[in-house]
């Protein structure tokens, strides 16, 4: 099949409407305007962000190769499951819409776009992001225990009927990480690692940690399973050479209580002067010049796909720390262009952190392999992986 003959029909990020124009997620949008450029049209179908996460929609979608399906606002699946019918009607209608159906990530009975597809001959790449099971398992969310459990008695069944569906339409499968694609394991499924980064973002940076103070970054939603709770605790224990900062960069409002107990950890701790909550930042000049003043970016996560940070951090030149769960290995090397340590281990953090300070040679070699790693890590690789699927497929 000739990616220029192509008309795609999509179901991924959530929109939003500002001044007459719909906006997705930035990566996202990026994503859905490179492919523009290469096939014939992109049919995209989406739900609506509710009011106050519509700042998360920061890429107006203006390419005019994209049309774009708005759903009614979707707070989250089980809302959405109970509205089975509208559902449906509005899969079958996103499949209609396209000669090849793009799908990312999950979604309320998502399962039944892979069926809607065999019955209509039309092949299927299915980008699946995370383990929803094993975010839910990583941490308490404060949603309840009987919810917690309807929750995960929802994913595993969601999780088989997923299978069921890719196995029926044939489904090419891209899976954020080896863990998501364990899952998801199929004849056609490859393992990717998520990225907003072009080939004109990455800055060329030799060295960092050379000032009076370290300053250290993390960026991402502050919610249970991100782990923030052990970076803070890990911050009294770093023993290096004068003063340690941290800036947290990501927005709070999905999960204000997790803000709450935070910020009251790190008043226990002493630490109001020592960090700063920032907030939300939009992808762009902004967000990278807290990158581009960091020195050592740390994600403590409990449980992830392939988060975008971390290929977001290796191409402005910083060392990174993470934890070895999920998709992150997938993602990091350990000890070549990353250091990895066992999740909810402060001290372990402490200790990763104090020997990216103290030593020098060690971590210009991170930043070096980093940015050598996130060569083929770039958004433009990912949509030659795209098109080259849609070569092959009938």
């Amino acid at each position: 099949m000739n990616p220029a003959d192509v008309d795609l029909a999509v179901m991924g990020y959530r929109i939003a409407e500002r001044g007459g124009v719909w906006h997705t997620h930035h990566s996202f949008g990026v994503l859905l305007t490179l492919l523009a450029e290469r096939v014939r049209s992109i049919q995209f179908h989406g739900a609506q962000m509710p009011p106050a996460s519509e700042y998360e929609c920061d890429f107006a979608l203006t390419h005019p190769k994209i049309r774009v399906t708005p759903w009614p606002v979707r707070e989250n699946s089980l809302q959405e499951l109970r509205h089975p019918v509208r559902l449906f009607h509005q899969y079958q209608a996103m499949v209609k819409s396209g000669r090849v159906v793009f799908l990312r990530g999950g979604g309320p009975l998502l399962w039944c776009c892979h069926w809607m597809a065999r019955a209509s001959r039309k092949p299927v790449i299915h980008w699946l992001v995370s383990n929803p099971a094993a975010a839910l398992a990583s941490a308490w969310r404060g949603y309840g225990r009987v919810w917690e459990l309807l929750g995960r008695l929802y994913i595993g069944l969601d999780r088989q009927l997923t299978r069921l569906g890719i196995t029926a339409s044939a489904a090419h499968v891209l899976a954020n990480g080896k863990e998501v694609a364990r899952l998801y394991r199929s004849a056609r499924t490859q393992v990717v690692v998520s990225t907003s980064i072009r080939r004109d973002d990455v800055l060329l940076r030799e060295d960092t940690c050379r000032g009076s103070r370290i300053r250290l970054l993390y960026v991402g939603f502050i919610r249970p399973e991100k782990g923030l709770e052990y970076l803070l605790r890990a911050m009294p224990l770093i023993r290096s050479r004068g003063g340690v900062e941290l800036e947290i960069v990501g927005s709070c409002e999905q999960f204000p209580a997790e803000f709450a107990r935070l910020k009251a950890i790190s008043q226990t701790l002493n630490l109001t002067a020592s960090v700063r909550w920032v907030g939300h930042v939009a992808y762009g000049r902004g967000l990278f010049k807290h990158f581009d003043d960091a020195d050592v970016f740390v994600l403590p996560s409990l449980s992830e796909g392939t988060p975008r940070v971390l290929v977001e951090a290796r191409a402005r030149g910083i060392p990174v720390i993470s934890t070895n769960v999920g998709g992150i290995p997938t993602s990091i090397e350990d000890g070549v262009d990353g250091i990895l340590v066992p999740p909810r281990d402060s001290a372990a953090l402490a200790r990763a952190i104090d020997y990216i300070i103290e030593a020098a040679d060690q971590r210009r070699a991170l930043i070096r392999a980093g940015r050598e790693r996130i060569s083929t890590l770039t958004l433009d690789h990912f949509v030659d992986r795209i098109l080259a699927i849609l070569g092959e497929c009938d």
